[in-house]
């Protein structure tokens, strides 16, 4: 008999992550790297998220980007979480715990203008599948935008015989349950396997440094991307061939590493970037990538009727977009890591451009005009942006209408800080998307949100750690006592009141 879960691991609920990529104005950003003519967000802008599992990401994204905001997820505790968020924040949104094929029988959904699905497509059955296209064949607008993130081939050839063996034992001789000890169990017996049949993992040397690194992960992730019954990694092709049906015109991927193929050979060697230019069809030559870095996991962004751009405007409109620093301070130096190798970029190159970040107080700026090659300015952009050095900015518009909602998602989250630390995440109006900001971080934001004072932070942050029985962690090495967890905190609080309040205060979150 198949319950309402269908195959999916429902004992748990799933981790507290937050995903940029399901920002629609960090989509149209990402689009506008690949050359596709998105117009701006503007208007009235419906927005729909299919499983949000917690709804950290989508309830950030509905109080920073102006719209209107739909999403499901079948675990009633989460969208239980979900809707707590909203109300926190006052946005508007609508989310519900129905399963996708119920989604088909609803009367009273808009169309949407983005559709978008994080690390859903994989754990779930091929009716469910067939669902989502339909779905997306039915709602979403014709020039909108769809974002679906999944496992993929040929990156996981490797590790899926690990998964089999762990999921096996779990789906057929289940004797514990929670997302706890189900890992536990399976991660032992995998390793039993691997002690009484030797010549297996040697076979497969990858299998061992798996297993090894799964055992630091979280119980609730591992349960759910592990211990699922229905799962299933797909090649790039195969998955866009399931959606013919809805429409759909491939752009590009999620990376932005992956628009960085030129930038000193750090994806892949230069005979096979030179080999993936010569593939006439798009299609190919994106499984092709995927062969040529061994993906295991991609985001693809597709467009509901996809307009290209002609090179100089591309470039033209990447330059026009307004660009702030998302760190206290630039970098000493630019490192951009690829999927090949990494490389440190000449600081001759980037020094003018911290500069002109800088200036005015640091407020965004665009670069038109900027007195540097396009071609190798936008490329600068991009990486570090991709290092998350700086971000692309939404109109004024945006930011004033998003501002007070963020206010009120960030003060419950800051709040909820003192018990908990389940969120690492603030939303942030002026680039739409969200800022990491840890426990400790978000407990001297609420303080001085409380008092309008930067002072005794510490100690006010060390009386709530205290009553708990709870001390810091540095160095992976527990401090002790009230003079080691009162001199860290005071280190923390001066970090606190010299780089990170003036950065939240410039991004519009303090």
């Amino acid at each position: 008999m198949i319950m309402w879960s269908d195959g999916t691991f429902i004992e748990d609920t799933y981790t507290y992550g937050y995903y940029k990529m399901l920002s629609p104005f960090f989509q149209r950003f990402r689009l506008l790297i690949s050359g596709a003519d998105m117009p701006p967000l503007a208007g009235a802008q419906t927005h729909c998220e299919l499983g949000f599992g917690q709804g950290v990401s989508l309830n950030i994204h509905a109080a920073a980007v102006p719209g209107s905001y739909f999403g499901t997820d079948f675990m009633p505790a989460h969208a239980a979480h979900a809707n707590e968020l909203l109300e926190a924040s006052g946005a508007n949104g609508r989310f519900l715990d129905l399963g996708f094929a119920e989604l088909l029988h609803l009367d009273d959904l808009p169309m949407f203008d983005s559709i978008s699905l994080h690390g859903v497509w994989s754990w779930i059955s091929r009716e469910n599948q067939n669902a989502v296209v339909q779905f997306v064949r039915r709602f979403l607008k014709p020039g909108g935008t769809f974002y679906n993130s999944y496992n993929c081939l040929p990156g996981w050839n490797s590790k899926a015989p690990l998964r089999e063996l762990m999921a096996l034992k779990d789906e057929y001789e289940r004797a514990q349950h929670g997302a706890l000890g189900r890992a536990q169990e399976a991660i032992a017996f995998a390793e039993k396997f691997i002690q009484a049949v030797p010549g297996w993992a040697q076979r497969h040397p990858e299998i061992a440094p798996a297993l090894e690194k799964l055992k630091g992960a979280d119980a609730r992730y591992f349960a759910h991307e592990y211990l699922n019954r229905s799962w299933t990694p797909s090649y790039f092709t195969q998955t866009m061939e399931q959606f013919e049906d809805a429409k759909l015109d491939f752009a590009c991927s999620g990376s932005l590493l992956d628009a960085l193929d030129a930038l000193e050979s750090i994806n892949m060697p230069e005979e096979a970037r030179q080999f993936l230019l010569a593939e006439p069809y798009p299609l190919v030559r994106e499984e092709l990538r995927d062969f040529a870095i061994m993906r295991q996991f991609r985001g693809d962004l597709c467009v509901k009727g996809l307009r290209r751009l002609p090179e100089t405007e591309r470039l033209r409109r990447l330059l026009a977009c307004r660009y702030v620093l998302t760190k206290a301070a630039p970098p000493e130096e630019l490192k951009v890591n690829g999927y090949q190798k990494g490389i440190t970029i000449k600081k001759e190159l980037t020094d003018s451009i911290f500069a002109h970040l800088l200036a005015d107080s640091a407020r965004p700026k665009d670069f038109t005009g900027f007195d540097m090659e396009p071609a190798v300015l936008t490329s600068l952009l991009i990486a570090m942006t991709e290092n998350g050095i700086i971000a692309p900015v939404q109109d004024d518009e945006s930011i004033r209408l998003a501002a007070p909602g963020c206010g009120k998602l960030n003060r419950f989250i800051c709040a909820r800080s003192l018990y908990s630390q389940e969120i690492k995440w603030l939303a942030n109006p002026t680039t739409g998307t969200g800022l990491n900001a840890d426990q400790i971080t978000q407990m001297m934001l609420h303080f001085f949100w409380s008092d309008g004072s930067t002072r005794d932070l510490d100690r006010k942050v060390w009386n709530v750690l205290r009553a708990q029985k709870r001390a810091l962690i540095v160095g992976g090495r527990e401090l002790h006592g009230d003079d080691e967890n009162l001199a860290e905190l005071q280190r923390r609080a001066e970090h606190f009141t010299a780089s990170e309040l003036p950065l939240l205060e410039r991004l519009k979150i303090a």
